[in-house]
């Protein structure tokens, strides 16, 4: 008898789990799922960062804390992904891992307070990787953990595993890239961070419930949801709660964007009677005056004034940057004609309302300095550079081609003004000695004007004028206007022309250009300075007073 052939059927090795839930799923379920989870990390990195910026800000040092930790996170995330989808069920893995992400993005909003309270103790670059870490490092674990599951429940022919891979990974990049310019342009800045904040939570939970749903999984689901649901009342309650101000400081006024958190906010003094009020970007002040008459208790405000009182009435003023309108409410008062450029279309009416602002010289225009300076055509006796945002001035403004542009659209013996927060001293004044470089290179002559006394080693205001020739300085006390007149700025401004000489001509100083804007890089020190000094006077006293520091 020849040999009898065996029934029995070889089982093919291209599939992963034959006989298994693959069998009986379709896979564009967990391509759906890859898009929301992608989403939700990039949501994740985004409202963290901002709960994280109005106490470390939104420097190079913080964003780059936030995209290495998020990073670190997802490395760690899919690294025990992979481990554990060799361990349990695939299904039941990823629908437990989902579950639990939401839970704790929905938990940021509630321990984000104690958590920057917490890290304020500790030195500025550990605080703020703390904070990261402990803030939003453990939901981007789990969700990282998610995308090694996902892979292999889509993968039915391990042929195709490096395709599905692909498939998954684009999905989810396609979903951040959604979820970031939703919540970069129109979310946050309608509703906050918080509400934002429980929105991805829900949709994560409420999508997960409805892709994953089995009735063995009912009670798991019951459960999680209850916790979302008293997460979502207590952040309900706080924002309730932490509407009513403390004894010492009253928000007069606060939104978020993609470009920071602003925020109007008044300080009463009892025992002299006085509301002292500030426009705050990052928690920085940007403007600073007594909200009684508007005046600005700031030395620079009144330094600019004085400087463009040598300008005749009608002269026209370009403004870069416009804040709360301190600067361009002086230059209204010398019946200078102000175009005043800003990219946050907030600021104007928020200067009307809340800093006594008249418009009557002013043209307000929303655009960004850089994309005026290189479009207009406009001619100018002034060019006011006072940009900042938080404690940083913006490097790409601040460059050989910026100040060529400025330049070109200055009348004869005009003069620009750069309004700088830094070190003044030699061992320190490097960025300061660099910015004057780089306008002696871009066609100037610089003469400098120190602001106020700083103390050692301790940033501070003050002005670098460029003109083309030497500047002709010419002061009416008639035209300078009050407040600057009796505190006598024309004396300091004489001072300061002495000053020059010992801190220009540096050897080592930097032309800063459109390939190498690194003035963030190294005024680093200054920029960290400022923000301990602000969380060490007023962010930590908010705190403990129960104010907010983010909606």
């Amino acid at each position: 008898m020849g040999k009898k052939k065996s029934s029995s059927r070889r089982v093919s090795n291209t599939k992963p789990f034959p006989d298994s839930e693959h069998e009986r799923i379709p896979i564009w379920p967990y391509f759906l799922l890859a898009f929301v989870e992608g989403a939700t990390v990039m949501a994740v990195e985004l409202v963290g960062a901002k709960m994280m910026t109005p106490y470390y800000g939104s420097s190079l040092i913080v964003w780059t804390t936030v995209i290495g930790i998020t990073l670190l996170c997802l490395t760690v995330g899919y690294y025990l992904g992979g481990r554990l989808s060799m361990k349990y069920k695939a299904q039941n893995l990823v629908f437990v891992q989902l579950m639990i992400s939401a839970v704790l993005i929905g938990l940021m909003p509630i321990i984000a307070h104690a958590i920057l309270k917490f890290t304020g103790d500790f030195n500025f670059y550990v605080g703020a990787v703390l904070s990261a870490i402990l803030l939003f490092g453990l939901p981007l674990v789990f969700l990282g953990s998610t995308s090694p599951v996902i892979i292999l429940l889509a993968t039915k022919d391990v042929k195709k595993s490096g395709k599905n891979a692909g498939l998954v990974y684009s999905t989810s990049t396609v979903g951040g890239i959604f979820m970031t310019f939703l919540l970069g342009f129109f979310i946050i800045e309608e509703y906050g961070i918080t509400v934002p904040n429980m929105f991805v939570s829900g949709v994560l939970l409420i999508t997960t419930t409805l892709l994953l749903y089995r009735n063995s999984r009912l009670i798991f689901i019951s459960v999680i949801s209850l916790i979302f649901l008293l997460e979502s009342n207590s952040v309900y309650k706080s924002n309730i709660q932490n509407t009513v101000n403390s004894s010492t400081f009253n928000i007069r006024y606060e939104s978020e964007g993609l470009l920071g958190q602003l925020r109007v906010l008044d300080e009463y003094y009892p025992d002299v009677e006085v509301t002292d009020r500030s426009m705050l970007v990052n928690a920085i002040p940007q403007t600073f005056v007594n909200a009684a008459t508007g005046y600005s208790y700031w030395y620079y405000v009144h330094m600019i004034s004085t400087i463009c009182s040598s300008k005749p009435i009608g002269s026209d003023i370009l403004l870069l940057g416009f804040g709360g309108g301190s600067v361009a409410s002086e230059l209204t008062r010398l019946d200078l004609n102000i175009d005043a450029i800003e990219i946050d279309k907030r600021m104007y009416q928020l200067s009307k309302d809340y800093f006594l602002f008249d418009p009557k010289n002013t043209n307000f225009i929303v655009d960004d300095a850089r994309h005026y300076l290189k479009t207009t055509t406009k001619k100018y006796d002034v060019i006011v550079f006072d940009m900042l945002k938080g404690e940083v001035q913006p490097p790409y403004v601040l460059t050989k081609e910026s100040f060529e542009e400025g330049l070109k659209i200055l009348k004869p013996g005009g003069l620009l003004l750069v309004n700088f927060q830094g070190h003044f001293d030699e061992v320190e004044g490097l960025p300061f000695r660099s910015i004057v470089a780089t306008l002696k290179a871009a066609g100037f002559s610089n003469t400098v004007f120190h602001v106020e006394n700083c103390e050692p080693n301790s940033p501070c205001d003050f002005i670098i004028i460029g003109s083309v020739d030497v500047p002709d300085i010419s002061f009416d006390g008639n035209r300078i206007n009050k407040c600057c007149r009796e505190e006598g700025f024309v004396q300091d401004l004489l001072i300061g022309n002495r000053v020059l000489e010992n801190n220009v001509g540096k050897g080592d100083a930097i032309v800063f250009t459109d390939n190498l804007p690194i003035l963030e890089h190294i005024n680093l020190k200054s920029i960290v300075e400022w923000r301990t000094h602000m969380i060490d006077n007023t962010t930590k006293k908010s705190l403990e007073e129960g104010v907010r520091l983010f909606k």
